[in-house]
């Protein structure tokens, strides 16, 4: 059974639905597994095997409580006087922030309300959007890093954590264990193209047209693999490249340290059938 829910959640991610949809999918899935949960504990209880069935049972009551928080979130636009959400998040100092976006003019950690950072080859329709895989050679990668020192230089981001000091950053990742990125969750290039060169599909990005470097090769769109697509079938352009990753901060002995990581590419792509 969780073999199954883990493999839908594995497969989810590959697809680009809509936030509300996908957190509906996962809260009915969460209930059909909590669902299992109580069938474990019964049969463990009715073959007397307290130790294994009361802590399943208790698992199951709060995760049954958490679903039902998450129907009435999802599904309706109530909230159950049951939610102890608030009190938690007041307990730790956390507050609603509203929907943010990277100023256009700086594509970087700066952030307003309200405003598309519109990608250079303009938009596309997201259900026409598919995930990309770059694989990225030695020498691509160091044309990644040549772009990246560009655009600092061009001041097209700033990777200063957003300007958070260390002690908000261990506040943050005190609540969410994930490493927070200098540049944030990601930096739209200037420009990028794709060129079809025999059967590869390489990915060119740069700070304009004039001065593009080759940073990488589509090895797979979405579930399929480059070499199965028949493009003969298919119209492909390259949607956006956005530069993720790089020097990171993450919870230490210490307090908050810094790890150093390569920028890596996430591509999405945009096809149409013919």
């Amino acid at each position: 059974m969780f073999s199954f829910l883990d493999m839908v959640n594995h497969y989810l991610g590959y697809f680009n639905i809509n936030v509300t949809l996908k957190s509906r999918i996962y809260t009915v899935l969460g209930f059909f597994g909590d669902v299992y949960l109580f069938y474990i504990s019964f049969r463990f209880l009715q073959n007397q095997m307290f130790s294994k069935g009361v802590p399943i049972l208790l698992v199951a009551i709060i995760l049954l409580y958490f679903t039902i928080c998450n129907f009435f979130y999802y599904f309706t636009k109530k909230q159950p006087w049951f939610d102890i959400s608030p009190k938690i998040a007041k307990l730790l100092h956390i507050q609603e922030h509203p929907r943010e976006t990277q100023v256009q003019s700086k594509m970087g950690t700066t952030v307003i309300a309200d405003e598309r950072n519109v990608p250079a080859n303009g938009l596309f329709d997201d259900q026409h959007l598919l995930p990309a895989k770059i694989e990225v050679s030695p020498m691509q990668q160091a044309n990644i890093d040549r772009l990246v020192a560009q655009m600092e230089r061009q001041q097209l981001f700033r990777a200063d954590y957003n300007g958070m000091s260390d002690r908000k950053i261990y506040e943050l990742l005190k609540v969410n264990s994930k490493p927070i990125y200098a540049i944030g969750k990601g930096v739209l290039l200037p420009y990028f193209e794709m060129q079809k060169q025999g059967s590869s599909l390489m990915v060119y990005c740069g700070l304009n047209q004039a001065e593009i470097y080759p940073v990488g090769e589509i090895k797979r769109i979405g579930l399929q693999s480059i070499r199965s697509l028949d493009l003969s079938q298919v119209k492909l352009y390259l949607a956006s490249v956005t530069l993720v990753g790089g020097p990171y901060k993450q919870i230490g002995r210490a307090g908050v340290i810094e790890a150093p990581q390569d920028y890596k590419l996430r591509a999405m792509v945009a096809y149409k059938k013919l």
